[in-house]
């Protein structure tokens, strides 16, 4: 009886192992992931979104609204259903502001999708919910803004670019902002003052100051940056950790050609392998939004190898069929070993070219954070579990021999 105990706990664990794997797979998506407005009292419009079935099967989805501005937000629909064939559904929501919002800032509202089963009887496991936010920017009085540092071509023996984006959330426009950033070692001595350029901003818009750091015979490593902007008669400030000689995949550039709007445009996203190994299952992931930062759409290329100390390119298409001409702004990023390079990018669409070039973004390679690595561990654990079953079985059958 102890022995058949044992072995009934080894596969309940054993299935508990397999459901927990089961809830990180994510049948559903959704874009955009944010809609931005600014507040108006008692504005009215109507926001599009469109849920993704990842996984194109039958399935049934359960939308509904959570956080701070959710009595702002009206659904159109609550329970929707998608057939295997059917890759993605448009719906949408009202939105009606009220006629005042006291506290100046980022307001939030948050559309929840969750996969619900189709029929009585059947079960899906715990499966995460994806979420497209709504934010709401109530100005603050006076000038008030808020800045974010990031810095590009940190790979060594180039001049590192630094990046400061200023969101001016206040009711008046920024005569003059600009910015000074000391960089410092491991072992927190200044090496380096940069001063970037002036400009203007106005209320509730973004302006970019930009500063460069010579860093030959810089050595490679980790440095840290503070950055003290100055907006009129106001100071804020904004800093980071960044890296120098660290990337791996480095994204040389993106062209386009033969493109005509409304066609499909062929993305060749060139890039150069510095490692010493080669790297398997290399892809790129492109996404672009429009002038109030909302993502419009998001597009991949497919997985390719990259030989080691080797440059290649990624293809991605995009379909641009009901898009306008104009600049988006957007980024692209390079997925390779659970890490990532990322670019900040601005795209100009005409009718008959688009032009790319790469603005202010970190590009050092980060850990890619997904499901999938803690996959490879549940997995690990179920197949230990696997052998201390078979193991069990051996024991069994051999002693009632």
């Amino acid at each position: 009886m102890n022995k058949t105990y044992k072995l009934t706990i080894n596969i309940m664990i054993f299935l508990a192992v397999i459901t927990l794997i089961s809830s990180y797979i994510n049948a559903i998506g959704i874009t955009p992931g944010r809609k931005t407005i600014n507040f108006e009292p008692n504005y009215r419009t109507t926001v599009q979104f469109s849920i993704i079935n990842n996984e194109k099967k039958d399935m049934g989805a359960l939308i509904y609204v959570e956080g701070e501005l959710n009595n702002s937000v009206t659904l159109h629909d609550s329970i929707v259903e998608f057939r295997a064939d059917e890759e993605s559904k448009s719906f949408s929501y009202d939105v009606k502001l009220p006629n005042e919002i006291k506290e100046p800032g980022i307001h939030e509202a948050r559309i929840v999708v969750r996969e619900i089963p189709l029929a009585k009887g059947t079960t899906v496991g715990a499966t995460p919910a994806v979420i497209s936010q709504l934010y709401v920017i109530v100005p603050y009085p006076g000038k008030y803004a808020k800045a974010k540092l990031s810095v590009v071509d940190t790979e060594g023996n180039k001049p590192v670019k630094f990046f400061i984006v200023i969101d001016n959330l206040g009711e008046q426009d920024v005569v003059n902002a600009k910015a000074i950033i000391d960089v410092y070692g491991l072992n927190n001595e200044k090496i380096t003052t940069i001063n970037t350029n002036s400009r203007s901003i106005k209320s509730k818009d973004k302006g970019d100051l930009y500063g460069v750091w010579d860093s030959k015979n810089i050595n490679p490593g980790k440095y840290y940056a503070k950055a003290t902007i100055t907006y009129d008669d106001e100071v804020t400030e904004t800093d980071l950790v960044f890296g120098i000689g660290q990337l791996i995949i480095d994204i040389l550039g993106i062209e386009v050609n033969n493109f005509k709007l409304g066609g499909i445009a062929k993305f060749d996203i060139h890039i150069e392998n510095k490692w010493s190994e080669d790297l398997k299952n290399v892809y790129a992931e492109i996404s672009l939004e429009d002038q109030k930062g909302n993502e419009i759409v998001r597009f991949k290329s497919s997985s390719e190898e990259v030989k080691k100390n080797s440059k290649t390119k990624l293809i991605a298409f995009w379909d641009s069929a009901g898009f306008k001409e104009g600049t988006y702004n957007g980024k692209v990023i390079v997925y390779y070993n659970d890490k990532s390079t990322e670019k900040q990018l601005r795209a100009v669409v005409t009718l008959n070219s688009i032009k790319t070039e790469f603005v202010g973004i970190t590009a050092e390679a980060v850990a890619v954070k997904s499901a999938f690595n803690n996959q490879g561990l549940l997995m690990f654990l179920v197949v230990a579990l696997i052998i201390v079953n078979i193991a069990w079985f051996v024991y069994f059958k051999r002693k009632v021999k």
